[in-house]
């Protein structure tokens, strides 16, 4: 027996590993009597057996079963230290259970077990464990609320943040930097720049870290604009910039579509001695792509001294939304060949290339492969599928487009059933159109987009009584359709435009140019694709309509304010229109210049009256 073969006293100075199990151990302490210090010495000994089975969870549970039957006065310090293993194994149904069974836990435990929520993506939970400590009236520190306030940013439940902003003040914690950090990020999440604005301004002191965080959750959702503002801010304030910083920056530009600012930022990093580590060139790679820089990011994509996975997924996805699929599926086979292997993000990049591409054959090809893996990581999730319903649904085939949502082993959603309803607008099967819109009615009945696809679906066919029904619902839910605009960045200065729009400065000027460029286009055979105008109106007011789109007085301001050396990159926020796209072609042969077109959905490279998509979109 163990005991017989190390003495009792020699028991607590030797490492546990001599131990041959942790069933032994048990044994030998039921046989012992054991004095203070001894107890003491054995909860070094637990603490020690807790550590060297960390990632065991088996083992973790048979050390709890050993500790509620020991008898000892030690087990919530040690219950603690359980807690934090299975959190960190990402077990939070059995870390839950180990807290229930502590005596009034410490504010730090609610803290660890709020961290662990959010941690493994359970905001509900969080939240949820937040309300109970509140409930109880157990006081929190200034650790508590971080979590609490990513929880509530994840929830994307203003009230709820709000509350606990409440809560932060109350307590007296409002100008703790991490706090406030995170409170910012929240409120940038919700789209109140003012709100996080305001705490940024009345900081105590600005860190590189509440720079850096603001700066990224800016770039994140969408306000690349605010996020460029926030790196000349920071750089006034004699702040300088990490490679966090930079990364964040480079995805702004990317998001702008303005690779040009960012190779500038990339010039002054350098200057300053930044180190320009595998991340911010994967970063600068992702923004030539996000710009439209096809060529630029294939020369720095060769040129890099390492890649890794995201460099080689990077450039599938950029090879995908530039028209350049067979180069996508190209590089995934070399990306195999010398021996990476893919994850989901990069099957989403080749399956998008097919889709672009109309490659089905190929598509169901790399689908299956995912299906038949054994890796869980390269299982078909819930954008996979959407992509390859879209890819089936843009070639016409939508019978079989619906036969695979119904065989799907995983819960369609709206992106789904939203890429089913875009294919039948595009090719008119209205009885399908309907079903898959009925289906998205239930699930997002406060997106408008697929409102608008609805409408659009019908006014194609011609129903305007059912074109006019679906307005109607929008209004009573007070439903809005985003307003399609279009941007063109010009000295680092971005120009916006709406349909019909007349507020810029040159609008006069922007008019006579689209004036001079219809009479030219018109001569070679272009004629309104009033198809595109959505509206139960007369042929006349038709083209009135189609003659000031977004991308059209985009195009026509680069042409009179960027000169001929320089490529015309013009943004747009929603999927363009059929003439506009007409229209661009024929510009770019009249004019002869590039139109680097982004909506949406992917890229358009007008060259001498020839897109890259060869009119598949």
């Amino acid at each position: 027996m163990l005991s017989s073969i190390y003495p009792t006293k020699l028991f607590f100075i030797l490492p546990l590993p001599l131990f041959p199990s942790i069933l032994q151990f048990s044994s030998l302490l039921h046989t012992l009597r054991l004095t203070n210090q001894q107890i003491s010495q054995t909860k070094q000994a637990f603490s020690a057996l807790l550590q060297s089975c960390s990632s065991n969870p088996n083992q973790l549970k048979q050390i709890h079963g050993l500790l509620l039957t020991s008898g000892l006065s030690i087990k919530n310090s040690l219950i603690t230290q359980l807690l934090t293993s299975f959190i960190v194994l990402g077990d939070m149904s059995y870390a839950r259970a180990l807290f229930d069974e502590l005596h009034k836990p410490r504010t730090f435990l609610w803290n660890t077990l709020i961290k662990g929520y959010v941690k493994n993506d359970l905001p509900i939970e969080a939240s949820s464990i937040y309300r109970q400590m509140h409930h109880l009236g157990v006081r929190p520190d200034p650790f508590t609320f971080p979590f609490v306030i990513k929880a509530c940013a994840e929830l994307a439940e203003l009230w709820a943040g709000s509350a606990v902003h409440t809560h932060v003040v109350k307590h007296g914690l409002e100008f703790v930097a991490m706090i406030r950090t995170e409170l910012m990020v929240m409120y940038v999440k919700f789209g109140e720049l003012g709100f996080a604005d305001f705490l940024f301004r009345t900081m105590v002191e600005k860190d590189l870290v509440a720079w850096n965080a603001l700066i990224a959750v800016c770039a994140q959702n969408g306000y690349g604009n605010k996020a460029l503002a926030l790196f000349r801010q920071m750089g006034a304030a004699d702040t300088k910039p990490d490679a966090v910083t930079l990364v964040s920056a480079l995805s702004a530009c990317g998001q702008l579509g303005c690779s040009e600012i960012g190779e500038e930022i990339l010039g002054i990093a350098r200057l300053e001695g930044i180190h320009c580590n595998i991340i911010v060139d994967n970063a600068r790679l992702d923004m030539h792509v996000k710009s439209g820089n096809i060529d630029m990011a294939a020369k720095l994509f060769e040129e890099m001294p390492k890649r890794n996975l995201i460099s080689w997924s990077t450039m599938i996805v950029g090879y995908a939304i530039n028209g350049e699929s067979e180069k996508a599926l190209s590089l995934f086979s070399r990306m195999q060949n010398e021996g990476l292997q893919p994850n989901h993000v990069t099957y989403l990049g080749v399956l998008s290339a097919c889709s672009h591409g109309g490659l089905v054959s190929q598509g169901w090809r790399f689908f299956h492969q995912m299906s038949w893996s054994m890796d869980k990581d390269i299982k078909p999730r819930k954008e996979h599928c959407a992509c390859m319903v879209d890819l089936l649904g843009r070639a016409g085939h939508l019978e079989e487009a619906y036969n695979l949502i119904k065989s799907m082993p995983i819960e369609p959603d709206a992106g789904i059933w939203g890429a089913l309803l875009g294919a039948c607008a595009i090719h008119q099967n209205v009885e399908l159109g309907q079903h898959a819109a009925d289906c998205l009615l239930e699930l997002a009945p406060d997106v408008a987009s697929y409102h608008v696809l609805m409408s659009n679906m019908y006014a194609s066919a011609g129903r305007w009584d059912s074109v006019k029904k679906v307005r109607q619902k929008m209004r009573r839910k007070g439903v809005r359709k985003i307003a399609a605009y279009s941007s063109v960045e010009l000295n680092g200065e971005f120009h916006l435009f709406y349909g019909g729009d007349r507020s810029h400065p040159q609008s006069d000027l922007i008019y006579q140019k689209l004036d001079d460029l219809f009479k030219q286009i018109g001569s070679l055979g272009y004629n309104p694709k009033t198809n595109s105008v959505f509206h139960d109106v007369e042929l006349e007011e038709k083209e009135v309509t189609l003659r000031s789109h977004s991308e059209k007085l985009a195009i026509a301001f680069a042409l009179i304010n960027i000169g001929p050396e320089s490529p015309i990159r013009v943004m747009k926020n929603l999927r363009a229109c059929d003439d506009c796209h007409t229209f661009s072609k024929f510009v770019s042969e009249v004019s002869s210049r590039e139109i680097i077109m982004r909506d949406k959905i992917r890229f358009h490279h007008f060259r001498n009256g020839v897109c890259s998509c060869n009119d598949y979109w």
